[in-house]
C-alpha cells in the first residue's frame, strides 16, 4: 500500500487516480501530522510526500518518517523546481528513494514508484585485474620494427646551381 500526502485535496485526487490505474492500493493524508499518523498504524511499503505543506511541511515530516522507520521507502514531490542534479542530491542527502517534480505524467509517476517498490538489483561489476594478469591474458602484440617495411633510402636532391643576378642597365 502507499501513503499519499499532500496539502492539496485536486492533487491527492489526481495522483490517487494515476496510482490506482496502475493498480496500486492508495491511502490519503491531507498534511504533515495525519501522514504520521497514518505512517505508524499502517506501514505502508512507499509514502509520497509532498514537500511545501503549511503547517508540518514535507521536510519535517520525512525527517519523522525516517526517525519511527529509518527502513521507509520514500519519494518526495515539490512543485518548485530545483533540477535534475538537485532532486539527486536532495533525494541522497534526505534518505529519499527519488524526488518528483510537480507536475509529472502518469507513466513517469508509475515509473518512479515500480522502481521503489521493486527494485532491480544492479549488475556486479568484474574485479579488476592486476597489471600481472592483464599481460598474461592478452596476446602480445606485434612490435613496430617487425611490422613495419624497411624504408628506402631517399635520393639526394640535386642541388640546383644558384642563378645570378642580372645586370642593371643604367638608363641615362
Amino acid at each position: 500500500m502507499i501513503l499519499l500526502i499532500d496539502d492539496s485535496d485536486h492533487e491527492r485526487a489526481l495522483i490517487r487516480k494515476m496510482l490506482e490505474s496502475g493498480g496500486h492500493q492508495v491511502s490519503e493524508a491531507a498534511g504533515g501530522d495525519e501522514g504520521l499518523a497514518l505512517f505508524g498504524s499502517l506501514a505502508p511499503a512507499l509514502v509520497i510526500c509532498d514537500l511545501m505543506m503549511p503547517l508540518k511541511d514535507g521536510f519535517a515530516t520525512v525527517a519523522e518518517m525516517q526517525t519511527l522507520a529509518p527502513e521507509a521507502k520514500i519519494i518526495a514531490m515539490s512543485g518548485v523546481w530545483y533540477g535534475k542534479a538537485d532532486h539527486d542530491a536532495m533525494a541522497r542527502d534526505l534518505g529519499l528513494v527519488a524526488v518528483i517534480e510537480k507536475p509529472f505524467e502518469r507513466a513517469q509517476l508509475l515509473e518512479i514508484v515500480g522502481g521503489a517498490l521493486n527494485p532491480v538489483a544492479k549488475p556486479k561489476r568484474k574485479p579488476k585485474r592486476t597489471a600481472k594478469a592483464k599481460t598474461k591474458a592478452r596476446p602480445k602484440a606485434k612490435t613496430k620494427a617487425k611490422t613495419k617495411r624497411k624504408a628506402k633510402p631517399k635520393a639526394k636532391a640535386k642541388a640546383k646551381p644558384k642563378a645570378r643576378p642580372k645586370a642593371r642597365r643604367k638608363r641615362r
